[in-house]
């Protein structure tokens, strides 16, 4: 897969919201990053495993985690093919993009009971993963998500400083 600067606290905050982790929820964190949703959905009650492809990766979210005290269970390995010795989800989570996107959000709707959410890496990604999602019985939305963060001047005022634009397609049971 193809990862992206981390997902932003607002981007966080939506995928949360069309995820729904609550406590007694299993949920996966596909191409987890540096384990910010995982962390965030733990906190929220749900029993979190996040899947990494790279060492390095595997590490950072374990460091991430253990910082925080949140208890993810990481599973080293490249989606889809590691999804399978996993069990059933509530909610996914995939983060980041490649050629093997519409795999890993196929196979992750073909097992979760509520809600995939997935961040593409590129808006071509937007058209397979609404398939896939869809194919699988799934209502499908999405959102384009551009912030506007407040940046103090010197005078004392504020202006404006644009956030890094991000997708996000969700869909729901």
């Amino acid at each position: 897969m193809r990862y992206g600067p981390p997902l932003p606290y607002e981007a966080r905050a939506l995928v949360l919201a069309r995820l729904g982790p609550r406590a007694g929820d299993l949920v996966w964190d596909i191409g987890s990053g540096c384990g910010s949703v995982a962390v965030e959905c733990v906190r929220l009650g749900a029993a979190v495993v996040a899947v990494e492809q790279t060492a390095g990766g595997v590490e950072r979210i374990r460091g991430h985690a253990a910082a925080q005290g949140a208890e993810v269970r990481v599973v080293h390995g490249a989606a889809p093919t590691v999804l399978s010795h996993l069990s059933d989800p509530d909610g996914v989570f995939v983060g980041g993009g490649g050629r093997d996107l519409r795999a890993i959000v196929a196979a992750a709707a073909r097992r979760a009971r509520r809600a995939v959410v997935v961040a593409p890496s590129a808006l071509e990604e937007v058209a397979p993963v609404r398939a896939a999602l869809a194919a699988c019985g799934f209502a499908v939305d999405g959102v384009l998500l551009q912030s506007q963060r407040l940046l103090p001047l010197p005078d004392g005022s504020s202006s404006l400083a644009p956030s890094a634009p991000v997708l996000l397609v969700w869909g729901t049971r």
